[in-house]
């Protein structure tokens, strides 16, 4: 109890309490995300016993039009989270969410319920922006762990959405997710907006106002300020000069290896058992009730989520994910060959939950986590926008050719598809992710440095020689760069 207290005291202390519950603001979006990516599964079959006459492919819109605005919403996201900021950006997330999910609620025609999913589809793509604040807010030490709570709650959401659709019609489920809608723009108007996105627009004082409630300390807060200023030019790139950097290999190398790592994941089937739950149920064949399995599935998501964010603070990136894809692809192979011998269906909807739980430690959050990380502080937005835009494509175009593809390679055939391709992409990522756990935000852009000669990790332009190294700063210097920089902001 003793070593408790004082385990708390010490969190509270030396700021990481507010760091977390800052965290906590901006990743609460990624419970609506899981509310939409959740829906299509538990409408479905509701829609469908109201609906007899609805045909094979309108109901592959329903679920795959709730994410063909995704890249949509990424872009526009991209674009606005380096305009607006990442807060307020968050908070404009409520638009699209609220209006497409009262266009549901009270839908009348199949028309009006796609133009709802099509609408909640730009929340999705949106919440990226969350990942973008997590990793500009959080020291390296913490950083893994909470952007691994975006998945988590993600998997809460879908979790919670499946609960309800078991029991509840499909309108009062829409309802309560517009509801809860109102929870991130009321949490973000308590918490500070990113000081390295204030910084970056030459607003220091704010900036240091916002790292010093992150962080609670007055030192730190100004030294790494002093650490993030240091070298750069202080002045605003234009979009075009953003698109410029496009063609560096600091930017396309991550861009590269992170569309790899999407589409070995979206081929693993881990979209796929989200999207048509009850329905990829059904087609497997398992003895428990559909719904009943779903709501299984959103259980293990939620406990197993909790796991890999506890897994993904303790271990090296590239290991989790080659790990993760290496565990999921034989579970996927273990349910395609019980598939094949008349196997057991408990065994089978066993093989489907490992092949859930295994995802969750690091297949599927760590894409995102890493789009978040991977990019350098001007082109972070944009770039990572522009990541999500793709992925999103690509998530898209596998819902929506979902049905077609069991047809022709039947579900067993299906099952051997998707653990061949998780296969693959274990060794993708043991031998091509690059290493980010513990690593400062600047340290990581070194690795994609096309320059050998020493350079600003986060701009690009060469440093100039300097006597005050970043583990050097003393607690005066950092001052006088915080009165000089408050100066500036007066003039």
């Amino acid at each position: 109890m003793l070593a408790s207290i004082k385990g708390f005291w010490k969190v509270y202390r030396y700021g990481d309490l507010y760091m977390v519950l800052a965290a906590l603001a901006a990743q609460s979006i990624n419970i609506s995300v899981g509310f939409c990516q959740g829906f299509s599964a538990v409408l479905l079959p509701q829609y469908t016993l109201e609906h007899p006459a609805l045909t094979f492919e309108q109901s592959s819109w329903i679920a795959s039009l709730g994410v063909i605005s995704n890249p949509a919403g990424a872009l526009l996201g991209g674009l606005l989270v380096d305009a607006v900021g990442r807060r307020l950006m968050l908070q404009s997330v409520l638009l699209p969410n609220l209006l497409g999910w009262l266009v549901i609620a009270f839908s009348e025609s199949y028309v009006f319920l796609c133009v709802g999913r099509f609408i909640t589809g730009f929340t999705i793509g949106m919440s990226t922006a969350s990942y973008i604040y997590v990793a500009e807010i959080t020291t390296p030490e913490r950083r893994g762990v909470l952007s691994a709570l975006g998945p988590g709650l993600v998997s809460t959401g879908i979790f919670i959405v499946y609960s309800l659709g078991a029991v509840v019609h499909w309108r009062k489920v829409a309802a309560i997710c517009a509801g809860v809608s109102l929870l991130t723009p009321f949490l973000m108007y308590f918490v500070p907006e990113s000081p390295l996105w204030l910084a970056s627009k030459g607003r220091m004082k704010e900036a240091y106002a916002a790292m010093f409630w992150l962080r609670q300390n007055n030192n730190t807060a100004q030294q790494e300020l002093v650490e993030f200023t240091k070298g750069r030019s202080g002045n605003e790139m234009t979009l075009r000069q953003k698109l410029s950097l496009f063609k560096r290999r600091s930017v396309l190398k991550p861009f590269a290896l992170l569309m790899g790592f999407f589409l070995f994941q979206e081929l693993s089937g881990i979209y796929v058992i989200l999207y048509y739950a009850v329905d990829f149920f059904k087609s497997v064949g398992t003895s428990v009730n559909e719904f009943t399995a779903s709501v299984i599935v959103g259980g293990v998501r939620v406990l197993m989520g909790a796991a890999g964010a506890c897994l993904i603070n303790s271990f090296r990136r590239r290991a989790l994910a080659a790990t993760s894809g290496l565990l999921l692809g034989a579970a996927m192979l273990g349910a395609a060959v019980c598939d094949s011998l008349d196997g057991p269906p408990l065994a089978k909807l066993a093989c489907v939950l490992l092949h859930v739980s295994f995802s969750m430690v690091g297949f599927l959050q760590l894409p995102w986590i890493m789009s978040g990380e991977l990019y350098p502080q001007d082109i972070r937005g944009l770039m990572s926008g522009a990541t999500a835009c793709c992925a999103y494509l690509l998530i898209f175009l596998n819902i929506k050719t979902y049905p077609q593809l069991e047809y022709y390679l039947t579900s067993n055939g299906t099952l051997y598809l998707f653990g061949i391709c998780a296969l693959f992409g274990a060794a993708y990522c043991f031998l091509f992710l690059p290493e980010t756990k513990g690593k400062t935000l600047a340290e990581i852009m070194k690795q994609f440095d096309e320059e050998k000669k020493e350079a600003d990790p986060e701009t690009g332009c060469e440093k100039k020689p300097s006597a005050m190294d970043a583990r050097e700063v003393s607690p005066e210097r950092c001052r006088e760069v915080y009165r000089q920089s408050c100066d500036m902001d007066h003039k």
